[in-house]
């Protein structure tokens, strides 16, 4: 009971350390709901509709207008211009007038009418590949269904029946089910992991300049005091209140925020309790480990400010981990996050359940048992150097 109440006399100084001190409000109580909503709204609308793109048409011809007309027709495209020329093909997509030109050859038409092989060319500003991926299947899709259509016709006029001439325009029909993240949207991809960084680094922060304030304004004995002078007991404390509001902040990102984004949460609920639980207690044990190692919290801000970037890309989740370094993965799997996002992603998208992610699980259980042992050295070493205020 003694060591509840001092766990309790401690979580009391962090939130009264919080309240006083406008850095810490800052970055634990406003940067979380400010960030989260911000940077997701950049991918509010994660389907693109009508990319603008121009047409040459050489030929001129009514088949070469009924396929601009089909063009246009397709969501993902509007036809923004026609080209007079192919010397204007380059400084449009240049000065990003158009993301994509589509060149009808003059002899399109005749090719059709003659039942051989025509081709239309799509130049795209591959540069943004995200427009140039759509506007590449958009064109694909449209000259498959006009090329289905000149079949069918065709044996149509070999005196075959509708259903017939139909079969033996398509004679192998592909079925494609999409099993996940159906609409294909890079939101739904990216903006779980976007609210996964905006939980690890305010957390990071916050709790890192909390530790270092300790080595700042010498209140460790404070601390020591407290616990009874118990390391596990000061650690309990320091850690509590950050547990329980990034668990809050995780259980709002995670279903109030996905539903805004209209990002359907699929997976198992105990999976995400669990799972979200390791990645906060290991996020706080590395920011007490990384915070102690300075001598004011400003420096641990900024040192701590630089970490996002590469502990995003040594997740491996913007870039595929077949394709990363050997050492590069096995950094990755030193970090919390990697676990984390890998076992979130399929949580969210894919319906995982507990069973799904057992080893993301392993891994997150032994990065905290060794950052766990780790931090009771620290406080251990801390609490001999300290001397009680009464003594």
């Amino acid at each position: 009971m003694k060591k509840i109440n001092s766990i309790f006399e401690i979580i009391k100084r962090e939130i009264n350390w919080i309240i006083t001190d406008l850095d810490l409000i800052a970055m634990l109580l406003a940067a979380p709901l400010f960030y989260s909503f911000f940077y997701g709204t950049m991918y509010m609308n994660k389907v693109e509709h009508e990319v603008p793109v121009a047409v040459y048409d050489e030929d001129r011809s009514s088949e070469s207008l009924n396929l601009i007309k089909q063009l246009n027709a397709h969501p993902s495209i509007y036809i923004k211009e026609e080209l007079n020329s192919l010397d204007e093909i380059d400084k449009k997509l240049i000065d990003e007038e158009v993301q994509g030109v589509i060149f009808i050859p003059n002899d399109f038409s005749k090719n059709l009418k003659l039942n051989r092989d025509t081709r239309i060319k799509i130049y795209l500003n591959t540069h943004r590949f995200l427009h140039s991926n759509d506007l590449n299947k958009a064109v694909n899709e449209v000259a498959f269904t006009k090329g289905e259509e000149i079949r069918v016709e065709y044996f149509l006029s070999k005196g075959f029946s509708d259903e017939q001439a139909k079969e033996l325009a398509n004679p192998l029909k592909d079925e494609i089910k999409l099993l996940f993240n159906p609409s294909e949207s890079y939101g739904d991809f990216l903006i779980p992991a976007i609210l996964i960084l905006v939980l690890q680094q305010t957390l990071f922060m916050g709790l890192g300049q909390s530790m270092a304030k300790e080595n700042e304004t010498k209140s460790f004995a404070e601390l020591k005091t407290l616990s009874g002078n118990n390391p596990l007991v000061a650690l309990s404390g320091k850690i509590s209140f950050y547990l329980i509001l990034y668990f809050a902040y995780a259980l709002v990102f995670f279903s109030v925020h996905l539903s805004v984004f209209k990002i359907v949460f699929r997976g198992s609920y105990s999976a995400f309790i669990i799972i979200s639980v390791l990645l906060l207690l290991s996020i706080s044990l590395m920011s007490l480990i990384i915070g102690n190692f300075f001598s004011k919290k400003v420096y641990a801000l900024i040192l701590i400010s630089f970490t996002s970037y590469p502990l995003f890309f040594f997740t491996g989740y913007s870039w595929p981990t077949l394709a990363m370094p050997t050492i590069a993965k096995a950094i990755g799997y030193l970090i919390p996050t990697t676990a984390y996002m890998n076992a979130i992603h399929r949580i969210v998208s894919m319906g995982a359940n507990i069973g799904h992610i057992t080893f993301e699980i392993m891994n997150l259980i032994i990065i905290n048992a060794v950052l766990f042992i780790l931090v009771l050295l620290i406080f251990k070493r801390k609490f001999l150097k300290e001397h009680q205020p009464n003594q």
